[in-house]
């Protein structure tokens, strides 16, 4: 019978691993030296006081092989697995956050092996910063979250709350109080939060920002992220006059929209208090009780931020969308922006208000063909659009650089002669400044088609500037189209070997891949940090 933690996690892998280990020292340590251990990890002095109590015991737990283990080879293997749930970054060494439901997640597998390992791993305090609180079917107990926040002693927490990863489908009516219980013992110890990470089913579980963190500081908080799956609706909260909650440090804000109109819409708005605040998410309004929100005021709160650059919108229903001529004085810059799933005219309107010009723009799953603005990156992706959307609205006027495109089955032959036609005088090209070109899951054009649109928009190039390598041409500017040096492909078109040397023979970077291009569909604000575009 394979030993679980509580979480649900089978950890006979990492027993057969620590048993390697210690069967490769062929060692018993008989003595503890504390001076041979990394000065990263100190444990508390009292482990030794422990091992030597229970010294004479170990005779008779050699039949336990587990049990047996000298305590200085688990500190040293314990140490090992911390550090391989770390990663560096530009600013320091930080837990990986990506994937908090990961088979051998420490500390939490090794501590539900027996007794003595959870014992000597709560004496270490780093061990426990990454704090992972469960709300699902296998929920954490109480007494267990206790538990990880006193073992953390003093130091600076990221804390997760989430659910397993295959148990977001189906009903569970007691997620809401199992989140309230993390979240009361979270916010006790809120003043040494670096990160809190929400991810749960229902937005009604969702903590509320305007009443749960009222009056709280968070000086060392970075980053605060309130996510949800379903909108299930809420109740409206009622108003809090002098609102406050101080977290001067703050970067990186996800919140699900009814939080966001709760404290950053109208006079009371939080976000003109952040001024480190660089990336700022909005998700989850579908519940359709209820009209939809204002997408003015939405515009107008995030416009009054003074320091963003990254912004993501994301499933959202907005009330009635007013008419496009309409004045409004709303002018965002941003670096770069991520919409996706919003409604044609919403889509519209927000490219209309971001002035600046993004360095990069993804959309996915959006109503592209109503658009009447036209898009101003440098580099601009889509996802998941559907064969009855019409790329060429958004694009033909585009000037930027970068072209990517993601199971779109919109990109067809179509698109390719509009590229192609440059008009009486080939001085009219739609998205006459493309010059990089990728492709992920997009059958329906002709590889002989795309070579021809490349063949002729290089040659054009080439009468108004003459260069020798590709890379010459990065920054340039080309009075009536650029040419395209780079194509990449994956899950393509069948390419004949005589167009792929063509290819490989005239562009500066070149890759084609018929295999389809499988890739787990994951949030774009699940990174760590930053929301980019691309």
């Amino acid at each position: 019978m394979p030993y679980r933690w509580h979480h649900g996690t089978n950890i006979q892998p990492l027993i057969i691993w620590i048993a390697a280990i210690a069967a490769m020292t062929n060692q018993v340590f008989l003595q503890v030296n504390p001076s041979s251990l990394s000065e990263d990890c100190c444990p508390d002095e009292t482990l030794f006081d422990i091992y030597h109590s229970t010294q004479a015991s170990w005779a008779a737990a050699t039949r336990n092989f587990i049990g047996a283990l000298p305590i200085e080879l688990l500190l040293a293997i314990f140490t090992h697995l911390y550090r391989s749930s770390r990663r560096l970054t530009q600013t320091g060494e930080i837990w990986r956050l990506d994937d908090p439901n990961l088979s051998s997640l420490f500390p939490y597998a090794p501590a539900a092996v027996c007794s003595m390992w959870r014992l000597v791993l709560s004496r270490v305090p780093e061990f426990w910063t990454r704090v992972v609180i469960r709300v699902d079917s296998q929920h954490t107990r109480s007494q267990d979250v206790r538990h990880y926040f006193e073992w953390s002693r003093n130091l600076h927490l990221d804390v997760i709350i989430t659910r397993h990863r295959d148990e977001f489908e189906g009903h569970d009516k007691r997620e809401k109080s199992k989140v309230v219980k993390a979240t009361r013992e979270l916010i006790r110890h809120i003043g040494r939060c670096r990160s809190i990470h929400f991810d749960v089913m229902y937005s009604s579980s969702l903590p509320s920002i305007l009443h749960d963190f009222h009056q709280k500081t968070a000086p060392h908080l970075h980053t605060l992220k309130l996510k949800c799956q379903v909108d299930d609706g809420g109740i409206p909260h009622r108003k809090i006059v002098h609102w406050s909650f101080h977290a001067p440090g703050l970067c990186h804000l996800y919140l699900d929209a009814r939080n966001f109109f709760d404290v950053c819409v109208d006079r009371n708005n939080w976000l003109r208090r952040l001024h480190s605040l660089s990336s700022l998410s909005v998700s989850r309004y579908r519940h359709f009780s209820d009209k939809g929100i204002d997408l003015y005021k939405l515009l107008r709160a995030i416009e009054e931020s003074p320091t963003l650059a990254y912004l993501e919108l994301k499933d959202l229903r907005f009330s009635r969308v007013r008419p496009w001529t309409t004045v409004n004085d709303i002018s965002i810059e941003l670096i770069s922006m991520n919409l996706e799933d919003l409604s044609g005219e919403a889509l519209s309107e927000i490219i209309g208000y971001v002035d600046s010009a993004p360095e990069t723009t993804r959309i996915s799953r959006c109503a592209i063909t109503t658009c009447h603005h036209s898009l101003i990156s440098n580099g601009i992706a889509f996802h998941d659009l559907s064969a009855d959307q019409d790329l060429m609205v958004p694009l033909a006027n585009w000037r930027g650089r970068t072209l990517s495109l993601v199971s779109c089955a919109c990109f067809h032959d179509d698109f390719l002669r509009d590229m192609i036609d440059g008009g009486p005088h080939d001085q009219s090209f739609a998205c006459k400044g493309v010059k990089e070109l990728y492709l992920v899951n997009c059958t329906k054009f002709s590889p002989r088609l795309l070579k021809t649109m490349v063949l002729k928009r290089r040659k054009l190039a080439r009468r108004s500037i003459f260069w020798r390598r590709d890379q010459e041409t990065l920054d340039w500017t080309f009075p009536n189209v650029a040419p395209i040096t780079l194509i990449s492909v994956d899950g393509g078109p069948a390419l004949s070997k005589e167009d792929r040397e063509w290819f490989d023979k005239n562009l500066g970077s070149f890759h084609w891949d018929e295999r389809k291009w499988f890739y787990p569909f994951k949030d774009s604000g699940d990174s760590d940090h930053d929301i980019y575009g691309g």
